[in-house]
């Protein structure tokens, strides 16, 4: 398998988000569908590991052709801060990167929180959330893909 991000990319992006089972999932697989020939590497994690991806992120998801059934919940403990030059907080969980193991992270060339709401906490049960998530997130996920040619 093709390495997802390191050296051989010009950036490397992280996805940080609480439980890193719905929304830095969904802006994964956005940025790795959107990148084309973009020398941008991606990866996610999560703040809080030993979940599992919300089967409303995968459902919406793959209504517009991008499969995250395979993708698993990491937790930012099994990565280096180091390896990446973006960090995005999808839901306004920077605040608690404040502890000495954790900081780093906020100190990259690009620190961003996007504090995106939570599908799996407010969705009517029809999925509206979860699709208007993922569509502010592929939004999002373009507009960065255009700073990172810059």
């Amino acid at each position: 398998m093709a390495a997802l991000y390191g050296k051989t990319f010009r950036h490397n992006v992280m996805f940080l988000c609480n439980h890193n089972s719905c929304r830095s999932q969904m802006a994964d697989g956005w940025l790795r569908a959107l990148r084309a020939d973009r020398s941008v590497g991606v990866a996610s994690a999560g703040i809080v590991g030993g979940t599992s991806v919300k089967e409303g992120a995968i459902k919406v998801m793959g209504e517009v052709g991008i499969d995250i059934a395979g993708f698993t919940s990491d937790a930012v403990a099994d990565y280096s801060p180091e390896d990446f030059d973006i960090v995005i907080s999808c839901c306004g969980c920077g605040a608690k990167l404040d502890s000495d193991d954790k900081i780093e992270w906020t100190r990259r060339r690009v620190f961003q929180d996007w504090n995106l709401d939570d599908p799996p906490a407010i969705d009517p049960g029809d999925f509206s959330e979860y699709r208007r998530v993922r569509d502010e997130l592929k939004a999002k996920v373009e507009e960065l893909l255009m700073s990172c040619e810059n």
